[in-house]
């Protein structure tokens, strides 16, 4: 271990700067931090802290850190700094220093934040699962009031738990999302209450003003309320899930997506966050408002991509059209919130889930992308290199970025090339050769309806809604990752239940290595085994 480095420590300004980034950027998106308690410590009796809980926190800071920051901490880049944070936090974990049960789950949590490499079977599936475990092991999954035979834990501790549970269960409902796998936690094996904002803010009234002035953001009062209404926004998402990709059962039925829509209704943002308000705020709630916008993109997007033969039996003639438009507003809100942080300057402090959020917009996008109407097409276009700019940055620091960067590059290439190889086609099917070869070359092609189909019912590709199930989420990698830039479709891209697992990578990108098509992240096969990381 002391080779690892685990028992080294970093200067008091830099260690600081690296608490203070994990308050302001982690804690009120994952507060499973006991913030009285571990401040207390680091203030008065910093070599008694879990070093295991300490490196993980790191871990998750460094994602945010400065450029000042990472050369002053002696890190020549951030990726070489999550690499020595993870590597010190694993070795402890693997050693089993992690002795209080509560503090393993935290770190877990957060060494979620890293992601090494294709042939690693860790990651952000693998850590949350051994979170969940160990919740549900120590009963947290449970309200400690329903079995209480002695004096119980107290208020506090009843708060922190209801905290890293609920974590939990925003993690696990964003990462099955994204990596199309079943969701580990059900809620009719739970009965912990819902979150409120003063399991938070009562934790930090306990911190002493100085400690709060120096490690807290400003509108910490006012952050609480966001992370809460993130609770429940990934609550009807794990509804959503349930009921469109099961692998058994009925499809939904019209009662069941207005059911869903109330939900989603009800998590709807009741006011706006005043133009007054901090960055750190104003960023936490754009962020939580892209989760929303996904949440409901998701909700419509297996009939919009899914085509007609997606709807339910007693769906009117008129529904496609709607959900259509709802999925469109959704993906055109979602663009809508990343113009604001551009302008706040703050994609460099966005999460690694909103990745995930970014996706069911993107491939609405992408649909519309493939119509045959010019501003329809256009308008898609413009709205995909928005969300392609703000990838481009997210993957400097996250490697899935550079991985949904890839396919949706590559499948803007293949629509391209397919809508030229129809346009130079069309003149033999709707005019005699001599026909063709005296009409004005200044004039457009003209398309007779009769040949076209219309985008708004049916995809324009050669694709078959038959092909996705709304009960299963299917993932053929065979035609998609044989070759990486030889798939020659977009059905795998565009499909209801599209997920990314972690055997894909390797297909994606062959010998494991990573090479310069992936833009900023330039790395040689020798730093691999550090360098393909999520975040």
């Amino acid at each position: 271990m002391r080779e690892k480095g685990v028992f080294e420590t970093l200067p008091n300004q830099v260690e600081d700067e690296i608490i203070r980034c994990y308050f302001e950027h982690v804690h009120f998106f994952m507060p499973v931090v006991d913030a009285a308690s571990f401040l207390d410590g680091y203030a008065t009796s910093r070599h008694e802290l879990s070093p295991l809980l300490l490196w993980s926190m790191r871990l998750a800071a460094a994602n945010f850190a400065s450029s000042d920051l990472l050369s002053r901490a002696g890190y020549s880049s951030r990726r070489a700094m999550k690499t020595a944070m993870y590597e010190r936090a694993k070795c402890l974990y693997d050693f089993d220093r992690g002795t209080d049960k509560l503090i393993l789950i935290q770190s877990v949590i957060l060494m979620g934040f890293w992601y090494t490499d294709p042939q690693d079977h860790t990651g952000a599936w693998y850590w949350i699962g051994i979170a969940i475990s160990l919740c549900q092991n120590l009963g947290l999954h449970r309200d400690p009031r329903s079995n209480i035979r002695g004096p119980g834990p107290s208020e506090s501790y009843v708060r922190h738990a209801r905290r890293v549970w609920w974590t939990c269960f925003v993690r696990d409902r964003w990462v099955s999302l994204a990596k199309g796998r079943p969701m580990r936690i059900h809620h009719e094996d739970c009965d912990v209450p819902m979150p409120v904002a003063s399991d938070i803010l009562l934790d930090l009234e306990q911190v002493p003003s100085e400690l709060r002035h120096k490690f807290l953001p400003l509108d910490y009062e006012a952050l609480a309320p966001v992370w809460v209404r993130l609770v429940q926004v990934s609550g009807v998402l794990g509804d959503i899930l349930r009921a469109h990709y099961r692998a058994t059962g009925p499809r939904p039925s019209l009662e069941t997506i207005d059911n869903l829509t109330e939900q989603l209704e009800r998590c709807a943002l009741r006011g706006q966050v005043p133009e007054s308000s901090g960055d750190c705020l104003r960023i936490y709630a754009e962020q939580v408002e892209l989760f929303y916008q996904a949440t409901v993109t998701v909700l419509y997007r297996p009939y919009v991509l899914g085509g007609t033969a997606a709807l339910p039996g007693t769906a009117p003639p008129s529904w496609h059209k709607t959900t259509l438009g709802k999925a469109r507003a959704g993906a055109s809100s979602t663009n809508n919130i990343l113009e604001k942080l551009i302008e706040l300057d703050a994609i460099r402090y966005l999460k690694p889930m909103i990745i995930t959020a970014m996706v069911p917009a993107m491939q609405v996008h992408l649909f519309d992308y493939k119509s045959i109407e010019p501003l329809i097409n256009g308008l898609a276009g413009n709205r995909l290199q928005l969300c392609m700019l703000v990838l481009a940055k997210l993957r400097e620091t996250y490697w899935s970025a550079g991985v949904m960067y890839r396919l949706f590059e590559r499948a803007q290439r293949i629509i391209q090339e397919s809508k030229h190889s129809t346009l130079r086609a069309v003149p033999a099917l709707s005019q005699t050769p001599a026909d063709a070869r005296t009409e004005p070359e200044n004039e457009p092609v003209s398309m007779s309806q009769a040949q076209l189909q219309n985008h708004d019912k049916v995809p324009l590709l050669d694709t078959n809604s038959a092909d996705w199930p709304l009960t299963s989420i299917p993932m053929n990698t065979g035609s998609l990752w044989d070759d990486p830039l030889g798939f020659d479709t977009v059905d795998e891209l565009l499909g209801p239940g599209f997920g990314l697992p972690d055997d894909a990578f390797q297909g994606l990108f062959p010998s494991i290595g990573i090479s310069a098509q992936l833009g900023p992240v330039l790395l040689s096969q020798n730093d691999v085994p550090q360098s393909a990381w999520l975040g």
